[in-house]
């Protein structure tokens, strides 16, 4: 059956619904264009306009009509007013509305009927012929704002029917249980309006007496069951809406709800929620409300926020409740006088409400008196709040010397974490005497996590400072420092009688004699670097027999370190016969002398033919360090014996193992291999790592050819610069025409220096017959980037 369409558009009201079409003026379009709702096409209003529905009661039928929706003609379920079912009774409304339908549309009904079975559950029947889809859709909705919230259609659809089923959009307004609480009477709720409730829609007059009511055949229970979750929910929306609603002493009183309901909502995670909430609360007064008095409090005693506290305070005293008064002063912390700051700072560090408090003098800390603020941080120092403190001192608004105290005061009292950062405050920002302090600490507590931070005092201005960090890094014997401290001797002369005490690098500049004997130092540190320098004695063609007896003597050292620090020294020495000493270590549970048994074999000569054969077993190691150290050693002798396990751990996941393979893939290429390795190489380059990406670049820049284009292309996803870079050298050198789209890839890249780089190698490529249209095509491109600078846009022209 066609529907007509109204003979003019009309505004939209109940009216223009039941003249079947939407208004199609702009300003009206842009309205339902904003409102619509993709999912269902239901069709939401703004509270406002809802209330316009407001008015006596009325009965609707809800059909099918071709509805204008932006100019385009939707079929749409929309209500029309059938003023012959107001009179009719309730129990047989929906028999009468059923057959209104039929009436209508004899031809699409057919000889469907409907049994009404209760007050909310229905079954319909389709007939023989008639149009299934419209039937269910009309029958659903009209049933649905008479109550019944149950329909089914069988055999046409299994089970109950719901709105996802439905083959027709509707044209109705849909509220949320939250939206009843935007209506201070009830009697405002839209009698055309919907609220889904356990995925049916419902009348929302109806909701709003359930909520009302409480009444169980409403689902009063389960609807305020709903507004009391939503205060503890996780939509901000819902939770502002109940809390707006409740707020107001008309809704409260229309609906019959308390104040007690927002009580959870103080203690939310957010503070526009628990600041609405409060507000909410002190609107309704909470006075002789024990509930929302203790809700409350727990405020003041537990929240983060200052102000919000504040405002408890002040509600409780104004309701008699008078322990929190002392907090009160901390409102003068920021409008008083500089004498009232001080009396209030005095009254606060005395408060037994620690809590709200703490928080207030450190809000003090920033006091632009400079008494304020002493007396605020002895009062903290005498709450002993060393937690609050260490939050207080990285804030920018605290001053250098507020700062300082703290720092101090933490590395005494405060837990390991304040100590930590407060030293590195000190030795990093502080004052001279406030890093000299905390590099004494540093060197009292041993710890070489505080190495980096003594190593960068080295370059303080104060002589005071650089020789409290050098002494520092004697007492904590940290090898990292041998190095940085060598160096700062050598920049201050002055400095060097210190630098040297704590510094073993001085072993570098030291005969071998002198080595020897700091060798049998009981320094374990000295004795590390002395021996691993020997190995700069032992270079040649022979190395030197003392050195070597001395280092292979150290190799049987019982204590762990010594023995690492003769392997380390041995590996560098290029000698088959260390080497084949130092491969009987290759199975040691050290897996830092197993790595430097690895770099000892993979610079032995060809002559130690078994060294290769050991690195393959070495590949197996089972330390992942040890695998890399033996891969790039088979790297390093190019030995071919590994190819084919190499190639077996291609695709290894980790990334460090990955790069290893490919790098040493790289060294092993051969005039045999270098076909299968250059198919390996291009599909490197889909490894989203940087590192293995630059290797497969180096292998493909070698006789690059048409068939590397899309591998080099995975260049131009990568993050690494200097992965771009690469790939864009590697292609103009390739002077292949093909290279030209891949180049221009780089053209917009975020880094102007890539896209000169880009267009630079661009014009190393010589392009005719079809080849110089697309190379036109893409310099236009390159010229009309936006935000291209004007001399690579001049560039760029010139080539043309």
């Amino acid at each position: 059956m066609t529907l007509r369409p109204s003979p003019k558009p009309a505004g939209f009201s109940p009216r223009a619904l039941a003249s079947r079409s939407l208004p199609t003026s702009p300003r009206a379009a842009t309205r339902l264009r904003a409102t619509a709702l993709a999912a269902l096409t239901f069709v939401g209003l703004s509270l406002a306009a809802a209330a316009a529905f407001a008015g006596p009661a009325k009965a609707y039928l809800y059909v099918v009509q071709d509805v204008d929706v932006t100019g385009a003609p939707v079929k749409l379920v929309v209500p029309v007013e059938e003023p012959g079912l107001v009179d009719s009774s309730v129990t047989l409304r929906p028999a009468r509305a059923f057959s209104a339908l039929k009436a209508r549309n004899s031809d699409a009904y057919g000889n469907s009927s409907l049994r009404v079975d209760s007050a909310t559950k229905a079954t319909l029947v389709i007939g023989n012929g008639a149009d299934a889809d419209l039937v269910v859709a009309e029958v659903f909705w009209t049933l649905a704002a008479m109550g019944v919230t149950e329909i089914s259609a069988p055999p046409f659809i299994q089970g109950k029917v719901t709105t996802e089923l439905l083959a027709y959009g509707a044209h109705v307004l849909l509220l949320t249980p939250y939206d009843m609480l935007s209506f201070e009477r009830r009697d405002q709720v839209p009698d055309l309006a919907f609220v889904m409730v356990d995925g049916a829609p419902v009348p929302a007059r109806t909701v709003a007496r359930g909520i009302a009511t409480g009444a169980k055949k409403l689902n009063g229970p389960k609807l305020r069951e709903l507004l009391s979750a939503a205060v503890t929910g996780k939509s901000k929306r819902a939770k502002m809406a109940v809390i707006n609603g409740v707020g107001k002493a008309a809704v409260r009183k229309a609906y019959k709800l308390k104040i007690e309901l927002l009580v959870p909502a103080l203690t939310d995670k957010d503070l526009a929620i628990r600041s609405a909430a409060l507000d909410a609360c002190i609107s309704a007064g909470i006075k002789g409300n024990t509930k929302v008095m203790d809700g409350l409090e727990k405020v003041v005693e537990n929240d983060t926020d200052t102000d919000l506290k504040l405002r408890a305070v002040k509600a409780l005293s104004k309701a008699g409740v008078g322990k929190y008064n002392d907090l009160l002063q901390a409102e003068k912390l920021r409008t008083g006088t500089a004498a009232e700051a001080l009396a209030a700072v005095d009254t606060l560090a005395k408060s037994k409400q620690v809590k709200i408090a703490a928080p207030a003098l450190v809000g003090a800390l920033t006091h632009r008196d400079v008494t304020v603020r002493q007396a605020a941080f002895k009062g903290l120092v005498a709450m002993a709040q060393w937690e609050l403190l260490h939050k207080a001192l990285p804030k920018d608004e605290l001053n250098g010397e507020t700062k300082e105290q703290i720092a101090r005061i933490l590395v005494e009292k405060g837990s390991d974490l304040a100590r930590d950062e407060s030293l590195k405050y000190l030795i990093s920002k502080g004052s001279a005497d406030g890093a000299i302090y905390a590099a004494q600490t540093y060197g009292k507590r041993g710890s070489k996590s505080a190495t980096p931070l003594l190593i960068a005092a080295l370059k303080h201005d104060s002589a005071q400072v650089r020789q409290a960090a050098a002494e520092a890094l004697g007492l904590i014997k940290d090898e990292r420092a041998i190095v940085p401290l060598a160096d700062a001797a050598q920049a201050r002369r002055r400095d060097e009688d210190f630098m040297m005490k704590s510094a073993e690098t001085i072993l570098k500049t030291l005969s071998l004699s002198q080595v020897k004997r700091l060798v049998k130092s009981r320094n374990v540190t000295i004795r590390q670097m002395a021996i691993r320098s020997l190995a700069g004695f032992a270079q040649g063609a022979r190395p030197n027999p003392s050195v070597v007896a001395l280092l292979m003597e150290a190799l049987k050292d019982t204590d762990p370190s010594i023995k690492r620090a003769a392997v380390y020294a041995l590996s560098d020495i290029k000698d088959d016969g260390i080497a084949r000493d130092l491969s009987k270590l290759s199975t040691d549970p050290d897996k830092g002398i197993r790595m430097r048994v690895a770099h000892a074999l993979g610079r032995a000569s060809g002559r130690f033919a078994e060294a290769g054969k050991m690195l393959e077993a070495m590949m197996k190691d089972r330390d992942k360090e040890v695998r890399v150290a033996a891969i790039d050693a088979i790297a390093l002798r190019k030995h071919q014996g590994a190819f084919s396990g190499l190639m077996r751990l291609i695709n290894y996941p980790d990334p460090k193992i990955k790069r290893a393979v490919f790098n040493a893939l790289l060294a092993l290429r051969t005039g045999e291999n270098a076909q299968a390795l250059r198919l390996k190489f291009r599909k490197g380059m889909e490894t989203r790592d940087s590192d293995v990406r630059l290797v497969c670049i180096r292998a493909l820049s070698e006789g690059t050819v048409v068939g590397d284009m899309d591998a080099l292309r995975q260049a131009s996803f990568d993050r690494s610069v200097e992965v771009k870079k690469a790939a864009i050298l590697v292609l103009g050198d390739s002077k292949l025409p093909e290279a030209m789209e891949v180049l221009a890839l780089w053209f917009a890249d975020a880094d102007v220096k890539v896209r000169e780089l880009a267009l630079d190698n661009f014009a190393k490529i010589k392009a005719g017959g079809a080849w110089k249209a697309k190379r036109k095509r893409y310099l236009n491109d390159f010229v009309g980037t936006p935000g291209q600078p004007k001399a690579l846009v001049a560039k760029a022209k010139k080539m043309m």
